[in-house]
Order: C-alpha cells, then sequence, then structure tokens
C-alpha cells in the first residue's frame, strides 16, 4: 500500500516536471532557438496554438516560427489597425508554409484566402499546414507564378538556407515548366472593399504588380516585401507613378511606431533601401 502511494506521487511529480519544462520551452526563446539550431532534424512541428510543419535547415522563415511565432502575423496585425475597416479576404502571394495565412484564418480574422506558393516542396508543406489547422474549406492553394507575361522562360534559384529567399528570374537559356498567371486573374474571386493583398516574391515584384493592373485601379490595399533592386527593375517607375494615382496613404511596417505617411512621398523609401542594400515591408492604402 505504501509503496503503491509512493509511486503514484512519483508520477505526479513527473508530470509536474514534464509540463514545466514544456512551459519553460515555450517561454525562454533562446531554449528553442538553440534547440532549432543544434537538434534540427528534416522537419519539425509547431505547435502553439497554430500548427506547422517547418524545415529544420531553414535558418529564417521556420526558424522564426519555431523561436517567436508565426513568421509575418505581426505584419498582417499593424496593417489591419491602420486599414481600420473590415478585411474579410485575403491573397497570399509568396505564401511559403502558410505563417502569414494561416494564422488569421484561424483567428476567424479572414473569412476565405487564396494562397499562392509556386515551389513544389513548400506548396506540398503549405497544404499539409492547412489540414493541419483544419481550414480546408478556408484557404485554397494555388501552384502559379505571378507575372505579368504568361510564356515567360523562367529559371528558379533555391536557398537552402532561407527557404524564403527562393527566387524566379528571366531566361534565356533554360526553360521550366513552370504555371504562370497574371495576379488579376482572381479579379471576381473576392469583394475588393473586404480585400487584402500580400506580395512577398524576392525580388519579382515588378512582375507582380504588374499584372496586378486591375486590382490597383480599384485601390485594394497592398502589403509589399520591396527588394532594394526593386527601383531598378523594369516598369518600376511605371508601377510607383500609378501607385501614387490610385492610393492615398503608405505605411513603413517594419517600423516600431508605424505612421500612416502621404502617398507623394512613396517613392523616396526605394532610394533609402537600395542605397543600404535592405529590403522593407510597406502597406499601401
Amino acid at each position: 500500500m505504501i509503496k503503491k502511494f509512493y509511486i503514484k506521487i512519483i508520477n505526479i511529480l513527473l508530470i509536474i516536471i514534464i509540463k514545466l519544462l514544456v512551459f519553460i520551452k515555450n517561454k525562454v526563446r533562446r531554449i528553442r532557438k538553440i534547440e532549432f539550431e543544434y537538434f534540427s532534424d528534416k522537419y519539425r512541428l509547431y505547435t502553439k496554438k497554430y500548427f506547422f510543419i517547418i524545415f529544420g535547415k531553414d535558418k529564417y522563415i521556420s526558424k522564426e516560427t519555431y523561436v517567436n511565432g508565426p513568421h509575418d502575423y505581426h505584419l498582417f496585425k499593424k496593417s489591419k489597425t491602420l486599414l481600420n475597416k473590415k478585411i474579410k479576404y485575403l491573397i497570399d502571394v509568396g505564401a511559403n508554409i502558410g505563417t502569414f495565412c494561416i494564422p488569421p484564418t484561424k483567428d476567424r480574422l479572414i473569412k476565405k484566402c487564396i494562397a499562392i506558393e509556386p515551389v513544389e516542396k513548400i506548396n506540398d508543406i503549405l497544404k499539409v499546414n492547412i489540414i493541419l489547422n483544419e481550414l480546408n474549406d478556408k484557404i485554397k492553394t494555388y501552384k502559379y507564378v505571378i507575372s505579368d507575361k504568361k510564356n515567360e522562360n523562367l529559371s528558379l534559384t533555391l536557398n537552402k538556407n532561407n527557404y524564403g529567399d527562393n527566387k524566379f528570374k528571366i531566361s534565356k537559356n533554360r526553360k521550366k515548366n513552370f504555371p504562370i498567371v497574371k495576379l488579376d486573374f482572381f479579379i471576381n474571386y473576392f469583394d475588393l472593399n473586404q480585400l487584402l493583398i500580400k506580395i512577398d516574391v524576392q525580388g519579382f515584384e515588378n512582375k507582380v504588380l504588374m499584372s496586378a493592373t486591375k486590382f490597383i485601379n480599384k485601390s485594394v490595399p497592398l502589403i509589399i516585401e520591396f527588394d532594394h533592386n526593386f527601383i531598378r527593375q523594369e516598369n518600376s517607375h511605371k508601377i510607383i507613378r500609378l501607385i501614387k494615382s490610385k492610393y492615398n496613404f503608405f505605411s513603413l511596417l517594419d517600423k516600431k511606431n508605424v505612421e500612416k505617411e502621404k502617398i507623394e512621398n512613396f517613392d523616396k523609401i526605394f532610394y533609402k533601401i537600395q542605397k543600404n542594400k535592405t529590403h522593407l515591408n510597406c502597406l499601401i492604402y
């Protein structure tokens, strides 16, 4: 009888210790960072409120998600506050593993979403993550490259350490069988007055924006990560003029204290990021 009592006490203590260790791991970022760096497998599972299969070798989006929570979700939250209106629909261009589109949809901030990710192995994980979060009926995925020309020869460069830095480029010598559509292909899918578009395409912004003129003409809010080379790309000045004619404000989302700035000053930001060879996340509205 006494033996059974002590065994029960030991089991209770073990459960408490295990729960405490899990709590500490979830709360202490440094521990999670060390764990990801030194004990990474091919895949890992993130299970704090949202469920994500993440890549063990990805030192950017997967690592950031594992350590701090869903990558870039804070950009959505900031944008929603700035827009100060109902946003029910989302088009996520460059969705990666779903860390931007899955959280607001699961939190019921977004009703329906289109998630576009053209890299096959990442698109496969995106689909799994949507299933894990039980959002099959709310998020529809596409494996398209978004561009303004449908018959372009494209090459894809994969970054082995940063799965968010895979780049498509126009190629004269190589032709890959990538399905290409314009972003305007989706113009009739959602109510444009309640739509937000996020674009994160690693230097392909000019091609995506040139394919989205119908959305821009309707002043649909855009979250865009601009590469420092954008200003030197084809049609960049044409895109800037179009944006300045159709929107009223922009905000730099990477700032700690985000401000509403007049669209007249929009083109000035590119000379700063070009000089520093960096990038920025921008809300245009």
